[in-house]
């Protein structure tokens, strides 16, 4: 979804100044503190949420112990931080996938909004549309008329993910037919994709860079409003021909509800003075990622607006809501 910048920053100034007023700021952490990641690693959320748990964990001279839980969909990883104790020693780092699991998904085994508290805003960044060069596709065209003889396959990472609604809002919007090919993980789609067994995908920026600077892969277009800084070559979807193909992939923080507020105001007041750490900028930078400095009451109010986006675009798209089906127990 497009990010709503200036109203979100503005507010996200006034709330972190709030923060900063607390009388008396508790003494936190005082143990290593969890931050589990429902990906597994490599993945761009994973990436962000490590280089954010790293520069924690220089601040608070504690410990910051990353954990991935990946599966089938982001849910159970994110169902065990809204189960787990609320003494702020365990922490969520999501993706916009929080907000599409709550848009698509009913009878989640936890209430996005009641069960988590939105701590902040992390970083932001496009995905970029790449394809095999095998195709000898150079630009979003060429790819749109290669489909009209054969429908081609996408990557994806599973039909509920912000990903396939990006590519089925570009199948709209262009006309073009093609099937979805998931995959289990970032990586996956890039060999998928580097194979010719799925013609492209929407990559996040920062799994697609090292594939893009190496010709594994073509870059065709980002979806951001303005030019990716890791990739300054490639045209927007706009420049490329697709003007309303706008969408960012977002990451961002929580806790479960029940954390006492000075303990999530200390905890965002330290990601913000993080996000203004020039090393954790160069990493974010590197990645194809901007900042968001989003404090808890204007990010929660981010992730309802992106929460009721979703609904929308499932809407538009004609895709149905899903029960959400627990996966089997190993």
């Amino acid at each position: 979804m497009k990010f709503r910048s200036m109203w979100f920053l503005g507010a996200a100034a006034v709330s972190l100044l709030g923060c900063a007023g607390m009388q008396e700021a508790p003494k936190y952490p005082t143990q290593p503190v969890t931050v589990v990641i429902p990906y597994p690693p490599g993945n761009a959320a994973d990436l962000v949420g490590r280089a954010m748990a790293e520069k924690l964990a220089q601040l608070w001279a504690q410990p910051v112990n990353v954990v991935n839980r990946p599966g089938p969909t982001t849910v159970p990883g994110a169902d065990s931080v809204a189960k787990a104790k609320a003494d702020g020693l365990t922490l969520l780092v999501h993706s916009i996938s929080f907000a599409t699991d709550a848009g698509l998904f009913t009878q989640l085994p936890y209430d996005a909004q009641k069960d988590f508290i939105a701590i902040a805003g992390i970083a932001k960044q496009p995905f970029v549309l790449v394809t095999t060069p095998a195709l000898g596709a150079t630009k979003v065209n060429e790819l749109v008329e290669k489909a009209k003889g054969t429908p081609l396959k996408y990557a994806s990472l599973g039909p509920t993910t912000q990903i396939t609604f990006v590519t089925e809002q570009f199948k709209k919007l262009t006309g073009m037919a093609a099937t979805n090919a998931p995959q289990r993980s970032a990586a996956e789609a890039n060999a998928a994709v580097m194979k010719g067994d799925a013609a492209f995908w929407f990559a996040p920026v920062a799994a697609a860079v090292p594939l893009i600077r190496d010709a594994k892969v073509t870059a065709l277009g980002v979806t951001g409003d303005a030019r990716s800084a890791a990739l300054p070559q490639v045209p927007t979807m706009a420049e490329a021909g697709v003007p309303k193909l706008v969408s960012h992939a977002w990451f961002g923080l929580w806790a479960p509800t029940g954390v006492p507020k000075a303990v999530v105001d200390r905890i965002a007041l330290d990601v913000d003075r993080a996000l203004q750490a020039p090393d954790l900028l160069d990493k974010l930078n590197k990645l194809g990622a901007a900042p968001m400095r989003l404090g808890p009451a204007p990010f929660a109010a981010f992730v309802r607006s992106e929460t009721d986006a979703s609904r929308s675009l499932v809407g538009d798209l004609g895709i149905k809501p899903q029960v959400y089906t627990p996966p089997a127990k190993p």
